[in-house]
């Protein structure tokens, strides 16, 4: 049996190993790989325990305390002595009126609130960090591919001309024009190299594995305008569910709740104190005589009267950071609006365009066969159909950017109205090829 299941467990590893990697399987590894993401987590983490830490300070606390202390006593009218003394105290402390640390406590909830949404907004952000490398991978693999067929279509022109210069029916003019389209088309396509295998690099450092063998972007993957289709819609969705937003107005009442536990430093506190204790002076002196235990309990209070100020500068500052925090939900709700309407008009624009640029390489490809067959007939000269089969794939270089630009703004769109989420993830890769 574990023979069997060893098999198994190759058979399924060498066999993982022949699929594409598609995008949830990238998302997936970029959760476990990725350290930014790992940092983004642990600091989550860490600031999450704060409430714990400031929900502690009303609780009770108890402290043990205790002394050794060698004694030599001199008195005038008697014998000198020496002894060792020893004591042990327990104290409890409990506050009962203490509004600087309900203030606090308050505070520390508003600033946990600001965790979780600066933690929904990373989220956001590696989900779309991980779905924008990854169609950067796809962008960079079709433009090369088009570039390839370019390249290629170029060099038969070029052998083409260079056959009919040879038995004088095309002038020299003709085949250096065909090299020199041929020159131009290799150096793009040698700078698309160099971008995909940044792109795939990129990809590679999220996902801590290899980014050379991905599902590709299906052909026939339907194209919608965003819905709802009026962007004051998607504006109010911001307005309401985007994190960033929802931690700058936090942050906010963090800020405003510190204001107020600056001004309740001008406020008494009161704590409820208890103590044990037990005194040994060791015996056969006259020290022995405050032998013993000792148990005290009572209320203590505490007013400051004057601090030099500093509680007045406190407010002062509490204030003025209180005022920076309002101002900042402010500018963050008008660039946001900004950003949301601008990432409503793009996505839209690109569920359009995306049909037009597809319709453009098909009147692309019909140019290049009428201009072809012209020059066969002497009606069109090679420049002519240089041109044409460019244009052609100019043209299909310009469907696929229209294609991935259309798939990056509608996540940009979610992400601006706060929908963004892992769920998208799954849904993008239902637009992928297996």
């Amino acid at each position: 049996m574990r023979r069997l299941l060893a098999l198994a467990i190759v058979a399924s590893t060498v066999g993982s190993t022949a699929y594409a990697l598609d995008l949830e399987q990238a998302y997936q590894q970029a959760l476990k790989n990725d350290p930014q993401w790992a940092a983004i987590n642990n600091q989550y983490w860490s600031d999450s325990l704060k409430v714990e830490l400031s929900h502690g300070a009303l609780k009770p606390t108890v402290g043990l305390s205790a002394a050794v202390n060698a004694n030599k006593v001199d008195p005038e009218s008697a014998a000198s002595y020496n002894y060792t003394g020893t004591q042990l105290a327990l104290q409890l402390r409990q506050p009962l009126y203490r509004a600087d640390l309900w203030k606090a406590y308050s505070k520390a909830q508003a600033l946990n609130s600001v965790n979780e949404a600066n933690l929904r907004q990373k989220l956001q952000e590696q989900v779309q960090r991980v779905s924008e490398a990854y169609f950067n991978v796809l962008r960079a693999e079709e433009t090369l591919g088009a570039s390839k067929s370019e390249e290629a279509a170029l060099k038969r022109q070029l052998e083409q001309a260079q056959k009919r210069f040879d038995v004088g029916l095309i002038a020299k003019t003709d085949v250096l024009e065909a090299q020199a389209q041929l020159d131009g088309a290799t150096a793009s396509r040698i700078s698309q190299e160099v971008g995909l295998a940044s792109a795939r690099e990129v990809l590679a450092s999220i996902i801590g594995a290899d980014a050379t063998q991905l599902s590709g972007l299906r052909a026939d993957f339907i194209v919608t305008a965003p819905q709802p289709s009026n962007p004051n819609d998607w504006v109010k969705l911001a307005q309401d569910k985007n994190p960033q937003l929802a931690a700058a107005r936090f942050n906010y009442e963090a800020a405003q709740q510190a204001v107020a536990e600056q001004r309740s430093a001008y406020r008494p506190t009161v704590d409820l104190v208890a103590s044990l204790s037990n005194r040994d002076n060791g015996s056969g002196s006259v020290a022995s005589a405050n032998n013993g235990s000792q148990m005290a309990a009572g209320v203590e209070l505490q007013w400051p009267l004057y601090t030099g100020g500093r509680t007045a500068t406190a407010i002062k500052q509490a204030s003025f950071a209180s005022d920076a925090a309002r101002d900042q939900v402010t500018s963050i709700e008008r660039q946001l609006t900004a950003q949301t309407r601008t990432a409503y008009l793009n996505a839209s624009a690109d569920s359009y365009r995306v049909t037009a640029r597809q319709q453009a390489v098909k009147s692309s490809e019909a140019a290049l066969a009428a201009t072809k067959a012209g020059y066969d007939v002497g009606t069109r000269n090679i420049v002519d159909v240089l041109l044409a089969e460019r244009n052609v794939y100019a043209a299909k270089r310009d469907h696929a950017n229209s294609r991935y630009d259309y798939v990056i703004n509608t996540l940009k769109l979610r992400s601006a109205s706060g929908q963004l989420t892992a769920l998208d993830i799954k849904e993008l890769n239902g637009w992928l090829g297996k």
